[in-house]
């Protein structure tokens, strides 16, 4: 499936709210790393960034178009194309984050259970 950036965003608001208020949720002052999957054109990337600005932050998407979009946003970050079935971090994250990505993923035991041994003590899995 492809994905068009512009659409995407013809409804910015209406996106990014709920990935502002999950944000909110979020109880911790200053990872060190997190992670964004399913980032898209980096909306959700740049509240991530806003908010924790010594993190070193990443954001992943499986689409090509997306990516381009988040890249020449300017959003303080590294944006990586990878599938989130099969995502690795190359160190333990802080936070892992996804607004609204894993209800693409198929089983969500496993894949939750992957994304959990991938952060470190005491960090979050918000989605």
């Amino acid at each position: 499936m492809a994905w068009d950036p512009k659409i995407y965003m013809k409804f910015g608001a209406e996106r990014t709210r709920p990935a502002a208020e999950l944000l909110a949720r979020i109880e911790t002052d200053s990872p060190s790393r997190v992670a964004d999957l399913g980032c898209g054109p980096g909306n959700s990337t740049a509240l991530l960034a806003a908010r924790w600005p010594d993190a070193q932050i990443e954001g992943i998407d499986n689409s090509p178009e997306m990516l381009a979009d988040a890249r020449a946003s300017g959003v303080r970050a590294r944006f990586v194309e990878a599938d989130v079935s099969s995502w690795s971090p190359d160190a333990a994250c802080d936070v892992i984050y996804s607004n609204a990505t894993l209800q693409w993923v198929p089983d969500h035991a496993t894949l939750l259970q992957r994304l959990m041994s991938f952060l470190a003590p005491g960090g979050w899995l918000a989605f």
